[in-house]
């Protein structure tokens, strides 16, 4: 026999019991699990999020710089529409078209200038307005035509004319010149408008253009339509590499090996793209105290489970010394001092306490009838236990809920406390199902499901009812569309998108009910939807294969048979659906309880 003091020498702590040591280890394993999963999902939620902030950022100056462009453009398209005013400027413009060398402009204007009573002027000097004006922010001007390339720009304030390029790569020779190509004009001659005699293109710098982003906080460059890299910020190598490689992605965004993410706008108003990339460990460095805090907010939380759950543990294990040292005084016959034992009152009304009440109740009975009856009440005693244990949990848990409610009310938080009663409704209506119910009572329990996801997702989800009058007494089985709204959260859901719809609604239609239950999601590709389907009427045993809606469709086709349709697709203005008909009778042979 042991004593008491035994029993609580060798079980000191609750490690002693197998069973509190595997649960208290269980809890600790799940605490952690649970902790660096949803640190994990917070850590790539922020990462998406400082991601987007950076999409916005880069677009909003790309944006920006698009709306410079298009100033310079109707700034230089002003300037040619100008030309076409001043015929002497003219004349010039068409002389240097003409020209393939500096010898043959001069003697081009001079022939311009036979028979003219006013002096030809000089197109070069008239274009130094251009070049000073800081709005048009031109550095650069081509003239092409068969007679070759002519580049005019403007160097410590004098204006320059070169007969001396023969294409575009040539002009990076010119300090300044201009790497953008920012507008470009087909010029007609002035006697015969029909006939064109070159085109002129007005460069830009882009370093002027993207001034300033030095102050971005990513690293960024302009490449030309050839992938030269035209400006951008320090690259290192590897940041270059990045860089081509993200400008040669059909992609403009996405995520490059290395963990490097990566953003590519193509200009619609010149020749250049603007890359950005960011690599993840730059974006953990900037927002460490952020990451430190959330780490150390979970650590905190998760101690404070694992210490909760350590205390409640070793309480349970000091009573079940307790009740151990019960059953050694029942052991020993020394029902007296088992009588006379005080139960700790944490315990009292919890199944603990029960037990410990019913052993002293069992040993103040065997007390008396020990001799007689000892073998016959014990049997008695554990049947007894195991009725009520049975009878217990249903009940635990709904004052368990109860509780919690009360808690929450006390505490004023009313949609916690809406939220507790709805799912212990919820629970009972399923634990104490009828044989069938009205569409009424289905909706109605449908509804009470939605109202808790809607709590859960107060952000981003909203729902819509509607059941005919009709309809309401429609008998249909129980627990049916749960599962379909349960497969809107499970496969149409979208924790990214700010609203997420559900429709559900029962109208009458030709002696029946249509029931329709639709969502805003992005639908289901037309080879998947024949597959889902297929499982739906004929089954699969895959495990890729939809249980839910092929449990539904099989209870209401059992239950109505004939008359009875279900169909899934896609609907018209976006997102899944589905469509049932219900006749308004049911199969009167068919017992409902047997089809769950």
């Amino acid at each position: 026999m042991r004593t008491d003091s035994e029993m609580n020498k060798f079980h000191a702590t609750f490690l002693g019991y197998r069973i509190y040591r595997k649960k208290f280890l269980g809890t600790v394993a799940v605490v952690l699990f649970l902790s660096i999963l949803v640190f994990s999902g917070m850590l790539i939620f922020f990462v998406n999020t400082w991601m987007s902030d950076l999409r916005q950022e880069a677009q909003s100056r790309f944006l920006e710089r698009e709306r410079r462009m298009a100033v310079i453009q109707d700034w230089t398209m002003n300037y040619t529409n100008r030309l076409y005013e001043d015929g002497m400027l003219m004349k010039d413009l068409k002389a240097l078209f003409l020209a393939s060398s500096q010898q043959q402009y001069l003697w081009e204007r001079r022939e311009e200038s036979l028979g003219n009573s006013e002096q030809i002027r000089y197109l070069p000097g008239d274009m130094r307005q251009l070049f000073a004006d800081s709005r048009s922010e031109i550095t650069g001007i081509t003239l092409r035509s068969e007679a070759g390339m002519k580049a005019i720009w403007m160097e410590n304030g004098d204006v320059r004319l070169s007969f001396e390029f023969h294409g575009e790569e040539d002009l990076g020779q010119i300090s300044g010149f201009g790497d953008i190509l920012a507008a470009s004009f087909s010029i007609r001659s002035p006697e015969y408008m029909g006939e064109t005699m070159g085109t002129m293109d007005f460069w830009i710098r882009s370093s002027e253009l993207y001034e300033g982003e030095e102050r971005f906080r990513a690293v960024w460059a302009l490449l030309d339509n050839e992938g030269s890299l035209l400006t951008g910020s320090e690259l290192s190598g590897a940041q270059e590499r990045w860089i081509r490689q993200a400008a040669a992605r059909e992609e403009e965004e996405g995520w490059l090996p290395g963990t490097v993410y990566y953003l590519r706008f193509v200009s619609s108003q010149g020749d250049y793209s603007f890359v950005v990339i960011r690599d993840l460990p730059s974006v953990l460095r900037d927002n460490i105290y952020m990451i430190m805090a959330l780490l150390m907010a979970l650590t905190l939380i998760a101690l404070g489970v694992i210490v909760t759950s350590y205390v409640g543990i070793q309480a349970d294990a000091n009573f079940l010394t307790t009740i151990m040292a019960m059953l050694g005084e029942m052991e020993s016959g020394d029902f007296k001092e088992l009588e006379g034992r005080e139960l700790p009152d944490s315990h009292r009304e919890n199944e603990y306490g029960m037990i410990a009440v019913a052993l002293k109740d069992v040993g103040a009975k065997l007390e008396g009838y020990i001799e007689t009856e000892y073998i016959l009440k014990l049997k008695e005693q554990e049947t007894e236990m195991r009725a009520l244990q049975h009878q217990i949990n249903p009940h635990f848990l709904y004052n368990t809920l109860e509780t919690l409610r009360s808690k929450a009310l006390m505490q004023g938080d009313r949609d916690v406390a809406d939220a507790i009663a709805m799912l212990g409704t919820l629970y009972r209506a399923r634990m104490h199902r009828k044989n069938s119910i009205s569409l009424k009572e289905e909706f109605g329990l449908l509804e009470m499901y939605l109202k808790i996801m809607e709590l859960r997702f107060r952000d981003n989800f909203v729902y819509q009812m509607e059941l005919d009058e009709a309809a309401e007494g429609v008998p249909t089985v129980n627990f049916w569309l749960q599962p379909l709204a349960e497969n809107f959260f499970t496969h149409g859901f979208n924790r990214e998108s700010e609203y997420n719809l559900l429709i559900v609604s029962g109208r009458a239609q030709d002696g029946g009910v249509r029931i329709e239950v639709i969502d805003n999601g992005s639908g289901v590709q037309e080879d998947r939807l024949e597959e889902i389907r297929r499982n739906m009427y004929e089954g699969n045993d895959g495990p890729e294969a939809d249980i839910g809606l092929r449990n539904v469709y099989m209870r209401l086709n059992y239950f109505y048979r004939d008359g009875f349709e279900m169909d899934v697709g896609n609907n018209p203005e976006g997102g899944f659906g589905i469509s049932i008909f219900i006749p308004g009778k049911v199969v009167k042979d068919v017992h409902a309880d047997d089809r769950g």
